[in-house]
């Protein structure tokens, strides 16, 4: 998950005048963060979550399934980073005025929520998905589910594992620092 930041961050230590490097660094831990607590917080909602792509209710821990308070969730530990990387923020030539800093704020918070909405997005749709036999549940761990039984393939991209959709949202949430 820190990957992506670890690139930004070492851009930035060779073009510290780039406000873009920053921000790449910035929105990146604003996604990552965002998709970790909307995971970890969003299993908690009272109501069972939907897909994202086709809004059917799915089990919880499904990839791509979304619920309001993982949303919500995801919001919290987006604005989290955007509040550390406002106060901690190098000099990227912005007026130093308060309108400038809740901009910052804004953007990192969209790029953060935003990363991991696409998380969710490729979870719902091209990442590798198995099915275990034994306990006929769908899950991402392959060759062998927790309980032991060899997986089986029922939808994605073989290649793209959870470790690679989780880089799709660092991406995003960096690429949406810069843009945004």
């Amino acid at each position: 998950n820190g990957g992506v930041a670890a690139v930004f961050a070492t851009l930035h230590f060779f073009m510290p005048e780039a406000s873009w490097t920053w921000l790449g660094f910035a929105g990146s831990m604003a996604a990552v963060n965002a998709d970790t607590w909307a995971t970890e917080l969003g299993v908690l909602s009272p109501r069972p979550p939907r897909l994202l792509t086709t809004w059917k209710v799915v089990e919880r821990g499904t990839s791509g399934g979304i619920s309001l308070h993982g949303t919500l969730a995801a919001a919290g530990g987006a604005g989290f980073i955007a509040l550390l990387a406002v106060l901690c923020t190098p000099s990227l030539h912005l007026p130093s005025l308060p309108a400038s800093s809740l901009l910052l704020l804004l953007i990192l918070l969209a790029s953060g929520v935003l990363g991991a909405l696409f998380d969710s997005l490729l979870g719902a749709t091209v990442q590798a998905i198995y099915r275990c036999p034994a306990c006929a549940k769908e899950t991402e761990k392959h060759p062998l589910h927790t309980c032991g039984t060899g997986t089986v393939q029922v939808r994605g991209w073989k290649w793209l594992n959870n470790d690679l959709v989780n880089v799709g949202c660092a991406l995003m949430g960096a690429l949406m620092g810069v843009v945004l």
